[in-house]
């Protein structure tokens, strides 16, 4: 295995790592979105608890259950910062750089990863998002914003067809 593979595998086990400890209960399965754009970075992800059908928002965890705001951001830092160190083992190994990325795990050990390349210059996080979650949840938004930014988007993969 070339150093590259493994600095990744080393990067995505720590990155399961943050997330398990974010996560108060027990889980089944975790969608996160990561995206490293020149001077900006996100990460959000949704949860299904075990023996649940509801995901759960990462950002309504400070929220829901007893986890302090300032533990919250400490974690979140700490996933950021390895979605860089993911992104520059990519510049160092000269590979093409993603501009956000996919993770999808279960609590079975089974993990799959998406990169995307598209240009976000002109789509802002709140569209990414709204897309990302139908796409990946099958989940609806609720505000009429986010219902005009899918409708938005199906319309213009229906005229892709």
């Amino acid at each position: 295995m070339h150093n590259f593979e493994r600095n990744q595998q080393d990067i995505f086990k720590q990155m399961v790592d943050v997330i398990a400890d974010m996560i108060p209960e027990s889980w089944e399965q975790v969608y996160l979105y990561g995206e490293v754009i020149e001077g900006a970075q996100a990460v959000f992800f949704y949860y299904y608890p075990e023996n649940n059908s509801q995901p759960v928002y990462s950002e309504n965890i400070p929220e829901l259950f007893p986890v302090s705001s300032d533990k919250y951001r400490k974690w979140r830092h700490q996933f950021i910062n390895l979605l860089v160190e993911l992104n520059n083992e990519f510049k160092r190994n000269e590979q093409e750089l993603w501009t956000n990325i996919t993770l999808h795990w279960t609590s079975q050990g089974k993990f799959k990863i998406e990169y995307n390349y598209d240009d976000l210059t002109d789509v802002s996080l709140f569209e990414q998002k709204t897309i990302w979650v139908y796409k990946h949840l099958g989940l609806h938004p609720k505000s009429i914003t986010g219902k005009e930014v899918l409708e938005e988007y199906l319309k213009k993969q229906e005229e892709k067809k």
